[in-house]
Parts: C-alpha cells; sequence; structure tokens
C-alpha cells in the first residue's frame, strides 16, 4: 500500500491524503482502491489537480 497524496501544496486546494494499492478515472470520478480492487475513496476528478504516490 501507498500514501497517495491530493492537491498537497497547490494553493486555493484542499489537500487530502488516501492510503491506497491503486487508483484509477472512471467518468468525472478518480477511485482509490486497495490490494482486492475495492474502493477505498472517490473524489470528482475537477477537484484533482496532483495527485502525489509515496511509497512508506
Amino acid at each position: 500500500m501507498a500514501h497517495f497524496w491530493i492537491n498537497r501544496e497547490v494553493p486555493g486546494t484542499r489537500e487530502r491524503q488516501v492510503v491506497a494499492q491503486s487508483y484509477g478515472v472512471e467518468g468525472d470520478y478518480v477511485h482509490f482502491f486497495d490490494s482486492s480492487k475495492q474502493k477505498v475513496m472517490s473524489i470528482r476528478k475537477e477537484t484533482a489537480f496532483l495527485i502525489e504516490r509515496s511509497d512508506d
């Protein structure tokens, strides 16, 4: 599993962090998945300006 930072240090946005195995875009959403491909979080694509992965 890895930490994904969403909008880290992007001015004027909400910074978020999620622990997930992977992510993918479907329609208007970015979905974050665990190792069994279950969704752990979904956000609207229009709110995600930067997604960074940091392995811990």
